[in-house]
């Protein structure tokens, strides 16, 4: 939801919110270790979006100028 502000992503409603904490929840009850693969792949999923964002500022300045 970090990401997605800083990007300028809307917010979702709070029952979709909640649907997607629940799952989380199931998931991670039901995996002990799940967390850190999870963390790991979201780490790079963000990494990604803010190099491909920055990219894309950087590529607007260039063809403004």
């Amino acid at each position: 939801m970090f990401l997605g502000q800083s990007l300028g992503f809307t917010a979702h409603t709070l029952e979709t919110n909640a649907a997607y904490l629940h799952n989380w929840l199931r998931v991670l009850r039901s995996d002990k270790g799940a967390i850190f693969k999870h963390a790991a792949d979201a780490q790079r999923a963000c990494d990604y979006l803010i190099a491909r964002s920055e990219a894309g500022r950087a590529g607007a300045g260039v063809q403004a100028a």
